[in-house]
């Protein structure tokens, strides 16, 4: 079986501001989302990726880029493999608003909020159409060879979330062990999730994944708690959306 690595980016300045209207170039890690990359790498600093993929964000990148700076494996600089399928859902309307009115919004829609498409959005299936070829990609990397693969993909709070409705959804093609209703939560910044996949035997569905670390973040404790998370023990508002968005 191989590894694969899935890693919500670091703290960006959007995420630090609480604002979704900053451009890919002002959108870069924070000062405390260069720490927490850099302490993801420190903690992964033993494991060897055969392959890495990012968002083509550049808080993604970055992230991915501490994370192998920090390991003790030397990686040639055309290691991070960009890939726009695994990029964070576009939220149309509210891509220019702050982030506590997309909070609000999807307290409004409540259980519905996966399936919610504000104005200008990608929808759940848009999401969808994109996600399956790139799990097609890592498919084929996996069943390669005779070496397990360690694969490490740097992505998105969003698109993590949409990744593990669309993989429970879709039973015929894959089929989780371990999984548990908590693990759908809302992920921290910097914090990860380990999945063993199992390689295809004979061409025969479905294809066995298993859960072995779940919004994994001891490398965070000794810093700043994320943005979001501070934000939402002041505002009795936002916490509730934060249950809400933890479902």
């Amino acid at each position: 079986m191989s590894l694969i690595y899935f890693v919500r980016h670091g703290e960006s300045i959007g995420n630090q501001l609480l604002i979704d209207n900053l451009s890919d170039d002002e959108n870069i890690l924070s000062d405390n989302g260069r720490l927490q990359a850099n302490n993801l790498g420190i903690h992964l600093q033993n494991v060897t990726f055969t392959h890495v993929f990012s968002s083509p964000y550049i808080r993604a990148i970055s992230t991915a880029q501490h994370i192998l700076s920090a390991s003790k494996t030397v990686y040639s600089d055309d290691a991070i493999v960009v890939d726009p399928d695994i990029r964070e859902r576009n939220m149309g309307i509210y891509e220019q608003k702050p982030v506590t009115e997309l909070v609000k919004a999807l307290m409004k829609a409540g259980d519905d909020y996966i399936d919610w498409t504000p104005e200008g959005a990608e929808s759940k299936l848009d999401v969808e159409l994109r996600l399956e070829p790139f799990l097609q990609k890592i498919g084929i990397i996996v069943d390669s060879g005779l070496e397990r693969k360690t694969i490490l993909v740097v992505t998105h709070c969003a698109l993590m979330v949409h990744l593990w409705h669309y993989l429970l959804r879709c039973d015929q093609k894959y089929r989780f062990k371990n999984w548990k209703p908590e693990f759908m939560k809302v992920s921290k910044n910097a914090s990860y999730f380990l999945l063993t996949m199992d390689k295809l035997q004979d061409d025969v569905q479905p294809r066995d994944l298993e859960v072995v670390v779940a919004h994994g973040s001891d490398h965070l404790k000794s810093l700043e708690q994320d943005a979001f998370s501070s934000c939402a023990h002041r505002d009795e508002t936002l916490d509730s959306g934060k249950s809400c968005m933890q479902q």
